[in-house]
């Protein structure tokens, strides 16, 4: 039975796909390890333990300017000393595995003292490829988890160094499936859904006005975020009574992708993307964006498209809406159980313990 941390400095601020994994894997861990998260919110314990450190926290911003570049953003800064705060803890509780999942300086100080703590060191790249997880690299963990095929093949391209695995994140089968109750949204149907946060590069303007273009479609979005006032403007103005933005409890969210008929994320870059797998387990297809990581997780149970491309983009969505997906979704989202997930982070976890 291992000792296993998780720093997760959002856990009870925000739900994102970071987060998610920091409790669904949590709670499979726990079945056979002492597993903590450490974060600056508020959870409830589950089957894993949950230490808080008093730091300020909210709303992460996606845009961090010049200085979020070198960590010396406000958010950089208060994630570094979250962790600085959180060394104490970790020297008395003295844990086998650390898991950081917030990057940055966080990465660097939790390598620095795993020698002197006597720690093993794993990062999942929930960042997906590109500056911020190849900073994670360049801090040599003892393990590196990739998230899709084309991350781990950009990952051993970086560096032979490092151990690397692969290993998707997951959908909870359980609270997203076919027979979960609908909700009912007042919209006339068909209902494109969107659950995304509302930051610059998630690209819902774009989603908007794909939507706007198709002409009989309306769009429920399920987030919130720095861009809210803007978007809500853009959507009221192109979708009038077509257009709904709700922010409900993550327990809710399955309800509302069983009430709509498609799933849409514009964004034109995604570690992962846990709402796809959520919603396709609701046996909703999915339109998104056409790339390599994305094709790997959706399969067939949707359409890939150049979302920049207004055109191509609106007619995906009409022919979703139409096309018959039988049950492609729900048998696609079976592969990425995170039951499944938290077997191999278990297997993997075993075989750090023995080095």
């Amino acid at each position: 039975m291992k000792k296993i941390a998780l720093f997760s400095f959002y856990s009870g601020v925000v739900d994102r796909g970071v987060e998610t994994f920091a409790y669904e894997i949590s709670k499979r861990l726990a079945l056979n390890n002492h597993v903590t998260i450490i974060c600056a919110g508020k959870i409830p314990p589950q089957k894993y333990k949950v230490k808080t450190i008093k730091t300020w926290a909210n709303q992460p911003k996606s845009s961090k300017g010049i200085t979020g570049k070198f960590y010396l953003d406000l958010q950089s800064i208060k994630i570094a000393i979250f962790t600085i705060r959180a060394l104490r803890y970790l020297s008395r509780e003295k844990y086998d595995i650390v898991i950081p999942l917030n990057g940055g300086w966080q990465v660097v100080i939790l390598k620095v003292f795993s020698k002197l703590l006597k720690y093993k060191m794993l990062v999942s790249g929930h960042a997906g490829i590109g500056t911020d997880d190849a900073w994670n690299l360049l801090w040599r963990p003892d393990v590196f988890v990739a998230l899709t095929t084309a991350q781990a093949s950009w990952a051993k391209r970086l560096t032979h160094e490092v151990k690397l695995e692969k290993i998707p994140n997951g959908v909870d089968l359980h609270r997203f499936n076919p027979k979960i109750k609908p909700e009912s949204i007042p919209l006339p149907k068909p209902i494109v859904v969107c659950a995304s946060a509302l930051v610059p590069y998630k690209k819902v303007d774009l989603t908007i006005r794909a939507v706007a273009k198709a002409g009989n479609l309306s769009l429920l979005i399920l987030g919130d975020g720095e861009l809210k006032g803007s978007i809500d403007s853009l959507g009221k103005r192109l979708l009038g009574k077509r257009y709904l933005r709700l922010t409900v409890p993550y327990s809710k969210i399955s309800g509302y992708y069983k009430g709509a008929d498609v799933f849409t994320l514009a964004s034109q870059t995604e570690a992962f993307g846990i709402s796809y797998v959520e919603a396709m387990a609701c046996n909703l297809p999915v339109v998104t964006t056409k790339d390599t990581s994305r094709a790997e997780i959706v399969g067939e149970a949707g359409i890939l498209v150049s979302t920049t491309n207004l055109n191509r983009y609106s007619k995906a969505l009409k022919f979703a809406v139409k096309k018959d997906f039988k049950n492609k979704p729900y048998a696609q989202s079976l592969k990425f159980s995170w039951n499944n997930v938290g077997d191999a982070y278990e297997n993997l976890i075993n075989s750090l313990s023995q080095k």
